[in-house]
């Protein structure tokens, strides 16, 4: 196969410029750089300052790609100057491509106490944790407790692409944003939102719980009797009297936001059922209604259909036939606790539940809190219990794992649990009244061995929602690398920053930085001519690592042709790139020994190709139909005598 060149023009790479981050006000000491590529250079010198002379460097380094994260030298109130030059293959550096300045933000988290018992068992990454108290917002720290990132935003949810969705409480609304404070997607205005869980389905809607499910219903009779009858109630556990809020699952279309399917449990659940030892009627008293379900987390099952859901008020656990939304079963208390007549798995006896969760290997995850624990289970002291069951033809569980919480450690209200790659659990548990009990954060080995742990032990006012160990604060980085980019000259000599094809084949490099592994979709297309055919297809590329794609010329007709290269992630849609570049060919069409002159030696060249005696050559299709035949040679000689 002969060397073909051709030469395209990088539009977007035409006056190089510094993308990432650009004045802006960071909420993050780890900095994404991100940077144009430049031609000829082989990789570049990056540099940070906290003064614009650059006499005082945060970070002098050379990278390979035009994405760099750096982790180690900012710190909070930081500001900054950075700025980026190429460096080529013979050591030589050119100017700096620009300056840019950004400031880094205040740390709003409060101090954690940590204790690493055993660092080589310590899952790689960091820690996400939401908070509600002494203010709304939530955080990230490293394993020594470090403050990361920071959003005085609600986080409820991350799910494994590192996807970030919550609530901003001023607007009630649930919300998918990503560490950038981005709004991504928003609940419909007016809608009200439960804090608890909002999550996106495998077909790109969201779904939530909604607060606006209320009827009317009995006061059960209890300690609680004669307060509620000195309001005026019959309280008698017969009369309808008194509101019973039951949250609503609703799914939201993606782009319309209209409803496309909801779950009431006024239909599907009996008013029979309630919590009776669990206090929940002395806070109907004193919210003036009554908090039925707490559904507090739902778990969507692509495969089956199926959705879980945790209703912490009845401790039960419902499996729902998406398409139907009948109920398969409910996991619960026996029936002496009113909680329900027919639950499956009465032996668990757990209680009061956040964080339900479905596994890759069909077990279910969640954090029993155990409220009750002292009553249905006959615990010396409340007790919290990680749970990870396997239920068996709908009917019975087995316990596959669990792990019982130290006394200090019960988790009275929120908690959550995460399964870590490397088979540790990440435990978060609110504490309670005694000594030590604070906000906790461990990490426990299957073997039930604590080797990390963080707690607010100096902030008793601090109460959390929910925890994640994430690997990364920028689960939407990649770049993009064009080969062979250089400063060339084009047939009329002048200067021209573009790419060397070689046999007619345009070559990018793709790097995942992001910690994820991501799916990458892709579409390339030639706007104006019929040199490369379209393509729109998907890549995967696993955290940290690196692919190639290479897209072949099919014809060259004409001087040139631009075309454009759009990627992103399937899961960060608001990272897309979209590359464009202009190509000009240096080759003659038809001069098939490359020397700038068409004659009697390109026919015979022709000819062999037309009859098979050597391998065809894509310049020597003279009518851009594919083939190279009896055509093209009498295109090619009539040319020659016209000239």
């Amino acid at each position: 196969m002969r060397y073909l060149l051709i030469i395209l023009s990088l539009v977007s790479l035409a006056f190089s410029e510094l993308l990432k981050p650009d004045s802006a006000t960071l909420t993050t000491i780890h900095v994404l750089f991100e940077w144009e590529q430049e031609p000829d250079a082989v990789e570049y010198n990056i540099q940070a300052s906290n003064s614009i002379s650059f006499n005082n460097l945060y970070i002098n380094t050379n990278t390979e790609s035009t994405v760099y994260i750096e982790k180690n030298a900012f710190d909070w109130g930081n500001n900054v100057y950075w700025r980026v030059r190429p460096i080529y293959s013979d050591g030589s550096n050119s100017e700096w491509i620009d300056t840019r300045y950004f400031s880094i933000g205040n740390s709003i988290l409060g101090n954690l106490n940590v204790d690493i018992y055993d660092d080589g068992l310590i899952e790689d990454g960091l820690v996400m944790y939401s908070q509600f108290a002494p203010y709304v917002d939530s955080g990230v720290i490293d394993k020594y407790g470090n403050e990361i990132w920071n959003t005085q935003s609600y986080v409820n949810h991350i799910n494994e692409f590192g996807q970030v969705y919550g609530m901003h409480f001023e607007t009630e609304g649930g919300d998918q944003f990503n560490y950038d404070q981005d709004i991504i997607w928003t609940t419909p205005i007016g809608t009200p939102i439960d804090a608890h869980e909002i999550k996106q389905l495998p077909n790109g809607n969201y779904m939530a719980f909604t607060l606006d499910v209320f009827r009317s219903g009995p006061i059960p009779e209890g300690p609680w009797t004669t307060y509620f009858q000195n309001l005026g109630y019959a309280a008698d556990g017969v009369t309808n009297e008194f509101p019973w809020l039951g949250l609503r699952l609703v799914e939201w279309d993606q782009e319309t936001k209209e409803e496309v399917w909801t779950w009431d449990p006024f239909d599907h659940f009996t008013m029979d059922d309630y919590d009776l030892y669990g206090s929940v009627w002395w806070g109907a008293y004193f919210n003036g209604y009554f908090d039925w379900l707490h559904s507090n987390a739902f778990h969507f099952d692509g495969e089956e259909e199926v959705i879980y859901v945790s209703h912490r008020h009845l401790s039960r656990i419902t499996k729902i036939d998406y398409q139907t939304g009948e109920v398969i079963w409910n996991m619960g208390l026996p029936a002496e606790y009113n909680t329900g007549d027919n639950n499956i798995c009465t032996d668990l006896r757990f209680s009061f539940q956040h964080n339900i969760q479905l596994l890759d290997d069909g077990t279910l995850l969640f954090f029993d809190n155990g409220n009750i624990s002292q009553l249905v289970n006959d615990d010396e002291y409340p007790t919290t219990r990680i749970r990870r069951i396997r239920v068996i033809d709908n009917s019975y569980c087995e316990t596959v794992w669990q792990y019982d919480l130290p006394e200090n450690l019960f988790g009275l209200g929120m908690g959550s649990v995460q399964l870590l790659n490397n088979g540790n659990y990440s435990i978060y548990s609110y504490g309670s009244e005694g000594e030590a009990a604070a906000c906790t954060l461990l990490e426990v080995t299957p073997d039930k061995e604590m080797v990390w742990k963080a707690s607010a032990e100096n902030n008793e006012e601090s109460a959390w929602y929910r925890s994640y160990k994430i690997p990364s604060i920028h689960p939407n980085a990649f770049s993009v690398i064009a080969d062979d980019y250089q400063s060339l000259e084009n047939n009329d000599g002048e200067s021209l920053d573009a790419i060397e094809l070689i046999d007619g084949t345009a070559k990018f490099s793709i790097t995942n930085h992001s910690g994820y592994d991501h799916v990458y979709k892709y579409k390339f297309r030639d706007l104006d001519s019929d040199w490369f055919e379209e393509v729109e297809s998907e890549i995967s590329i696993p955290a940290y690592q690196s692919t190639n794609l290479s897209f072949e010329t099919i014809q060259i007709s004409g001087e040139s042709t631009n075309i454009i290269l759009s990627i992103w992630p399937t899961r960060h849609l608001y990272s897309r790139k979209d590359l464009e570049f202009t190509i000009t060919s240096s080759l003659i069409l038809g001069d098939i020994n490359g020397d700038q002159t068409l004659n009697v030696l390109d026919v015979i060249l022709v000819v062999n190709m037309a009859l098979g005696n050597t391998e065809a050559d894509l310049n020597g299709d003279m009518n851009s139909d594919g083939l190279i035949n009896i055509l093209d040679v009498v295109l090619l000689v009539n040319i020659i005598l016209a000239n």
